[in-house]
C-alpha cells in the first residue's frame, strides 16, 4: 500500500510540475547543477567522440539509476543533434542501492554523476563549428523528491584533429563503469528457475562470492528485492523473486556485485530470454486505432450505459430544434468527452513527469471520488424524477438541472464529461491494449492516444449532431418522455446504489496482497487463471456473474486442476498494478491463464465461457 511519506512525495512532486520556474529550487538552493561536457574539444569529421551531462546535487540529494527500483525515475536526455549526427544510448556508472524508509530500494547517484553518451559525426563537415543541443530531465530526491529539467547546448569546433578535453570528469566516470566478464568464464554462470525466483550461481565464473545484484529488468518482468541464498553446499548464490510471469525461464540482466568490491555486467544471451507475443510492438497508428475502436466500443458498456440513456432522451428532446441548434448542442456534448480525456492525460503525464504512474480508472480507487459521485448522480436522479428543482441564490437555474431539464450547452457539456467520468471504471475491447502502450509514452503519444480514444467515443453523437434528420424517425413528444425521463432517473438511483456499494467494499472489505498468492500459486506447479477485477468494474463483475462463476468453467477448472484467483484492484493494490503493466494493461478487467510449461495466455477483456474453455486446452 502507499504509505503516507509517498503519498505526499507525490503531491509535493505533482505541485513543482505547476511552477516551473522552481522545479529545481529548495529552501533556496539549486539541487541539481547540469552542465553539457565533451571528452574531446573539437569534433573531426566522421570521429567518435563522448559527450556527458554532469548533474551535481546538493548533499544528501540523489538523482536515478536507469532502473531506479521500487521508487523515482531514471534521468532521460532528448538530443536534438545537427543532421547526419548520431547519438547512441546513455552509458550508465554504477549506482549507489539505497534502502529507504518503509523498505523501499532504489538505485541512484548521490553528489555528482556524469552520464556518457557516444555520438558520431558524420564523414564529411562543411561547418566550421557544430552546437549540440540537450534536454535534460531528472527527478532529484531527499525526504522529498522535486522534478527538474535543463536545456542544454556544447559548442565545439570542426578540426581535422582533436586534444583530449575534461579529462579528470571522463576518467572518473569511466572507472565506475561495471566490468565485462570474459567470454569463457561467463558461459559458467548458471540461470535456474525455483518457483517464482530465478537463482544466479557465479561460482564457476567469478572467484569472489557475489553479495548483491542491480537488476535490470525489461519492461515485462516485475522483479522483488534480490537476496544471498545458500541453501546448497553453503554455495553463495543470488535469488531474485519474479513477481509476474516474466520470464518463465532464461536470465535476467544486471550488475553482479561481489564480495571483493567488483561490479561486473551480467548480460544474457539473446535467445534465453523469450519475449511474449503481448509485447510484440505495433506501430503506432495501429494503437491509435484500437483507441478509436475502444472509444467507440465504451458507449455500450455497461459502465456508462446510465448517462448514456440521458444523452439520448436529450436527443429526443432535441426533436423540435432547429438543426444549427442540434449540431452546437451536440459539439458541446463532444467537447465535454474531450475536455476530461486530454485532462486526464495532462494528469497522467504530470505523474510521469514527477516519477511516478497514473493508471486508468485511479479515481475510482479512492473513497472522496467515489462520495463526491454519489451526491452528484443522487442530485441528478431526484431532478430527472422530479422530486425537487435545483435553483441558485438569486433565481438562477443550476447546471445540474438544466441536464436533465433545458439541456443547455453547458449542461450537455458537463454532460460530456459525466459519460467520460462513468466510462473510466473498465476498459473496452482494443482498450486496453492501447492504453498500456500509451501510458508506457511520451506525453505526445499520451496526449494523442487519448484523443483518439474520446474521438471513437463521441463519433456516433457526432454523426447524430451532424444529421439532426434522423431525429424525424422517434415519435411525436407526448406523455412517453415524462415515462422516460423517470426511467432515467431510476437508471440513475441504481448507479448511486452500485457506487454505494462500492464505498461500502473500500472500507470494509480488508484484501490481502496479491503478489505472495501468485507466487505460491506458481510455485504448487500446477496452472493458474487470474482474474483481474475491482467492485468498481461493471464489466469485470458481467464477466464474473455470465462466465467465470458458471458452473461450466468452474467444472473445468476443478478438472484440469487450475488455480482460480482473484487480483482485486479495488483499492489501488500497488503489485496487480505492475502486473497490469506486465501484460500491456493499464486497466481492468484482465484475465490471464497460466499454463505450467507455456508462456501465460490474455484473453480478450469481453470474455465468454469458449474463449475461456479454449484457453485451457493449451495446459
Amino acid at each position: 500500500m502507499v504509505t503516507i511519506r509517498m503519498f505526499l512525495r507525490r503531491l509535493l512532486a505533482w505541485f513543482c510540475l505547476c511552477a516551473p520556474a522552481f522545479a529545481q529550487m529548495h529552501d533556496g538552493k539549486e539541487l541539481v547543477q547540469a552542465t553539457l561536457l565533451a571528452d574531446r574539444d573539437a569534433v573531426v569529421p566522421g570521429q567518435k567522440f563522448t559527450a556527458g551531462l554532469l548533474l551535481k546535487m546538493q548533499p544528501g540529494w540523489h538523482t536515478y539509476w536507469q532502473y531506479s527500483g521500487d521508487s523515482g525515475m531514471p534521468t532521460r536526455i532528448d538530443w536534438q543533434l545537427p543532421p547526419g549526427f548520431v547519438a547512441r544510448e546513455i552509458q550508465w556508472p554504477i549506482p549507489e542501492k539505497i534502502i529507504e524508509p518503509g523498505g523501499l530500494w532504489t538505485y541512484a547517484y548521490r553528489d555528482e554523476v556524469l552520464l556518457l553518451v557516444e555520438i558520431t559525426p558524420p564523414a564529411q563537415l562543411a561547418q566550421k563549428s557544430i552546437t549540440l543541443t540537450a534536454h535534460a530531465r531528472w527527478l532529484v530526491c531527499e525526504k522529498i523528491c522535486v522534478p527538474g529539467d535543463a536545456n542544454l547546448t556544447l559548442t565545439l569546433p570542426v578540426q581535422p584533429a582533436a586534444n583530449p578535453a575534461h579529462e579528470e570528469f571522463f576518467s572518473k566516470a569511466r572507472v565506475r563503469f561495471p566490468r565485462e566478464i570474459a567470454a569463457d568464464p561467463a558461459r559458467h554462470l548458471r540461470w535456474t528457475r525455483e518457483g517464482a525466483d530465478l537463482i544466479l550461481d557465479s561460482s564457476g565464473a567469478l572467484l569472489s562470492a557475489p553479495v548483491d545484484f542491480f537488476p535490470l529488468p525489461p519492461e515485462a518482468a516485475v522483479v522483488g528485492h534480490p537476496s544471498i541464498d545458500s541453501t546448497i553446499a553453503n554455495t553463495p548464490r543470488i535469488r531474485i523473486p519474479i513477481t509476474s510471469a516474466w520470464p518463465p525461464r532464461g536470465q535476467l540482466p544486471g550488475i553482479l556485485v561481489t564480495a571483493a568490491g567488483e561490479h561486473w555486467k551480467v548480460a544474457p544471451l539473446s535467445d534465453s530470454v523469450p519475449t511474449p507475443a503481448l509485447t510484440a510492438r505495433r506501430s503506432l497508428s495501429g494503437f491509435l486505432l484500437f483507441g478509436f475502436l475502444g472509444g467507440l466500443i465504451l458507449n455500450v458498456m455497461p459502465c456508462v450505459l446510465p448517462v448514456i440513456a440521458l444523452k439520448v432522451f436529450g436527443f429526443i428532446k432535441q426533436a423540435g430544434e432547429s438543426p444549427a441548434k442540434i449540431f452546437r448542442l451536440g459539439l458541446a456534448f463532444v467537447a465535454g468527452i474531450f475536455a476530461w480525456f486530454l485532462a486526464l492525460a495532462a494528469l497522467v503525464v504530470a505523474f510521469k513527469l514527477a516519477g511516478h504512474e497514473l493508471n486508468w480508472a485511479f479515481q475510482f480507487q479512492h473513497p472522496l471520488f467515489l462520495m463526491a459521485m454519489i451526491a452528484v448522480i443522487a442530485a441528478f436522479a431526484l431532478n430527472l424524477l422530479g422530486v425537487f428543482e435545483i435553483v441558485l441564490p438569486g433565481g438562477a437555474q443550476s447546471r445540474l438541472a438544466s441536464l436533465s431539464a433545458r439541456e443547455g450547452y453547458g449542461g450537455t457539456f458537463l454532460h460530456g464529461v459525466f459519460a467520460t467520468l462513468m466510462a473510466t471504471p473498465c476498459t473496452a475491447p482494443f482498450l486496453g491494449p492501447a492504453l498500456g502502450f500509451a501510458f508506457a509514452q511520451p506525453a505526445p503519444i499520451v496526449f494523442a492516444m487519448f484523443a483518439a480514444i474520446a474521438a471513437g467515443m463521441s463519433a456516433p453523437y457526432f454523426l447524430f449532431a451532424l444529421n439532426p434528420g434522423w431525429l424525424r424517425f422517434l415519435p411525436k413528444p407526448g406523455i412517453w418522455m415524462v415515462r422516460v425521463k423517470q426511467a432515467m432517473g431510476v437508471l440513475m438511483l441504481g448507479t448511486v446504489l452500485w457506487l454505494g456499494w462500492v464505498l461500502h467494499q473500500q472500507k470494509s472489505v480488508t484484501r490481502e496482497a496479491f503478489a505472495p498468492k501468485l507466487e505460491s500459486a506458481l510455485q504448487q506447479g500446477r496452472p493458474v487463471f487470474v482474474d483481474f477485477t475491482a467492485d468498481w468494474c461493471v464489466n469485470c463483475k458481467v464477466n464474473e456473474k455470465l462466465v467465470l462463476n458458471t458452473e461450466s468453467v468452474q467444472r473445468a477448472f476443478r478438472e484440469k486442476n487450475v488455480i482460480f484467483l482473484q487480483a482485486d484492484w479495488t483499492n489501488g493494490d500497488p503489485d496487480i498494478t505492475k502486473l497490469l503493466r506486465q501484460f500491456g494493461r493499464a486497466g481492468v478487467p484482465l484475465y490471464v491463464f497460466y499454463p505450467t510449461h507455456r508462456d501465460p495466455i490474455v484473453l480478450p477483456e469481453v470474455i465468454t465461457a469458449k474463449i475461456v474453455l479454449d484457453s485451457l486446452g493449451n495446459e
